[in-house]
């Protein structure tokens, strides 16, 4: 997509930071179908640290955490500092490798969601729209 011909006022971001690609193909995949209409996601896969930079100029966007055991404490930092830098992100956690008593480190931080396979992104549709609606006016 040439994103210069895109009036920036109708882009999204949705930010992933994971390991692979998997759930990078999965928001692709789902990503425009949960969006306003009039609304544009641009889907990236981005490390913690570009993530707080991009978020940090943009105002609404989705950030989705891949959170494994080995980087639940750089997950939980990531959560808070993400938190502070731009209160609009919705932060969604794929924890398809964590415990019960590891997912339960996340809660009290800024978590919208947490899903464990990339199929179950769709029931987010309706909480992300709604995200993406709240802070224009595109409700709907």
């Amino acid at each position: 997509m040439n994103w210069s011909l895109i009036d920036p006022g109708v882009i999204r971001p949705w930010l992933i930071c994971e390991s692979g690609n998997r759930w990078l193909t999965a928001v692709r995949r789902f990503g425009p179908e949960m969006v306003p209409a009039e609304l544009v996601p641009k889907v990236e896969s981005a490390s913690r640290d570009e993530i707080l930079v991009t978020l940090s100029r943009s105002k609404s966007s989705v950030v989705l955490w891949e959170a494994r055991r080995e980087s639940l404490a750089a997950n939980c930092d990531s959560l808070a500092r993400t938190a502070a830098v731009n209160p609009r992100a919705l932060q969604i956690i794929a924890c398809d490798q964590l415990t019960d008593r590891e997912q339960l480190c996340l809660r009290p931080l800024r978590v919208a969601a947490m899903v464990h396979h990339p199929e179950e992104l769709p029931r987010l549709a309706r909480m992300i729209h709604l995200h993406f609606a709240r802070w224009t006016q595109f409700i709907d």
